[in-house]
């Protein structure tokens, strides 16, 4: 285990306890807190043969976990069950497919935006499409997700299986991640005012302090480029909800209210010849991929 690894805490619960956030910092740890039905996990646990897409529905954090409080023993069965299909053929088309899907519509959209001269907004919809691509590519090589603090370490690493960089430049070029790591530091920590106040409006009062002690808000962990990642990559997630415009990075009202986060999120230096080479760079990095989740 990584020595800055959060805990990823799943409980099995009869109905979901509103009052417990998913993001958490207890005990100097960051720590995810996973809420699964009793009777999800049941109905799952008695199929019988392969599961179907119901398999879907349960967050791989729980892929080989250890289980340390099972009276019933139902966790044992559905651990059993859930870790011998996780990597079947089936089941690995089965997410490779739903990722491949949300990737390509947020293609679209980023398309869509570039065409309305909103290339600001469409960067965002394709760092949040690269990460959707990312999951289908690993899932079409039978490689489990990970750390996502060290998701730019990883998937340098992982390009040898899946035999090109094509993935990894584009997450560098899109994210802005080719700057030093100084250039960094200053942006994200000039912005993490904004960054916090907008993350426990979006999710909950617990996640500014996870953020900042569980995701290194001071770039000290050696993964400079894979937390800038992290940052920008939820920035643009909390901001997808509907009560956003959906032009929101290209208003001139954004850049006033929110310099820093504007400038953090390279919305500044970015141009439509930019994105629209992104775009390219994306298509590249899908490649054939689309043709084998059909």
């Amino acid at each position: 285990m990584w020595k800055h690894s959060d805990l990823e805490l799943c409980l099995v619960v009869e109905q979901r306890l509103k009052e417990l956030q998913h993001f958490n910092y207890m005990d100097s740890m960051g720590v995810e807190i996973i809420q699964i039905t009793k009777s999800r996990m049941k109905e799952f646990t008695e199929q019988s043969g392969e599961p179907d897409r119901s398999i879907l529905g349960f967050p791989i954090q729980i892929y080989k976990c250890k289980v340390l409080h099972d009276p019933e023993q139902l966790l044992n069965a559905f651990k059993k069950r859930y870790d011998s299909y996780l990597f079947h053929e089936p089941i690995t088309k089965f997410k490779e497919k739903e990722a491949l899907e949300q990737a390509n519509a947020k293609l679209d959209k980023a398309r869509e935006q570039v065409t309305r001269g909103n290339y600001r907004t469409a960067a965002a919809h394709l760092r949040v499409g690269l990460n959707f691509l990312l999951l289908a590519v690993y899932w079409h090589y039978h490689i489990l997700p990970r750390s996502q603090n060290r998701t730019i370490y990883f998937l340098h690493k992982n390009s040898q299986v899946i035999g090109n960089t094509k993935l990894y430049d584009a997450f560098i070029q899109v994210f802005g991640l080719e700057k030093p790591r100084k250039t960094h530091k200053d942006a994200l920590q000039n912005a993490q005012r904004d960054i916090f106040q907008l993350s426990d409006t979006s999710w909950g009062s617990n996640t500014s302090a996870f953020l900042k002690n569980a995701v290194d808000g001071n770039l000290e962990w050696g993964h400079h480029q894979s937390i800038v990642y992290v940052y920008k990559y939820c920035v643009h997630r909390m901001h997808g909800h509907d009560r956003y415009p959906e032009d929101l990075y290209d208003r001139p009202d954004f850049a006033r209210q929110f310099p820093e986060l504007y400038h953090f999120l390279d919305m500044d230096t970015m141009t439509l010849d930019d994105v629209k080479q992104w775009i390219l760079m994306f298509e590249e990095a899908r490649g054939d991929l689309q043709l084998h989740a059909i």
